[in-house]
């Protein structure tokens, strides 16, 4: 068997980066290597983590959508979307397209963190698997 065990985004700024999505979110830090710059590992849902490392090289990414070719997203499932448009909304998030329910009855919300990295929140009344 296969599965995705994280995503690396590299990063200005990974102790930023880092507070980011434990605030915003909750992940919890499961490994620190304690470095000037830190490495971390934040665990997302049950199995799954994103790895924030430090950047050696910067690319302006607020000047890219999410249609350009590579990897462009981060998408986190949700039960509550509305919930976490709210915290979106009142953490002051910079929202790409806001809060979308369409006729499939999928749900979405897309947003930047803090380095611009684009993420998105989907929510669907019945999962793919």
């Amino acid at each position: 068997m296969i599965s995705i065990e994280h995503v690396g985004i590299a990063a200005k700024n990974t102790v930023e980066l880092k507070d980011w999505y434990v605030r915003l979110f909750n992940f919890k830090v499961v490994y620190d290597n304690k470095k000037e710059m830190p490495t971390y590992f934040l665990k997302v849902g049950d199995e799954s983590m994103i790895e924030i490392y430090p950047a050696k090289n910067e690319i302006d990414n607020s000047n890219l959508d999410k249609t350009y070719q590579g990897v462009r997203h981060i998408c986190f499932y949700t039960d509550d979307i509305e919930k976490e448009n709210k915290n979106l909304i009142d953490n002051n998030v910079t929202i790409i397209d806001p809060l979308n329910d369409n006729k499939k009855g999928v749900k979405t919300i897309w947003f930047r963190d803090t380095e611009d990295n684009i993420l998105h929140f989907i929510q669907r009344d019945k999962k793919l698997i």
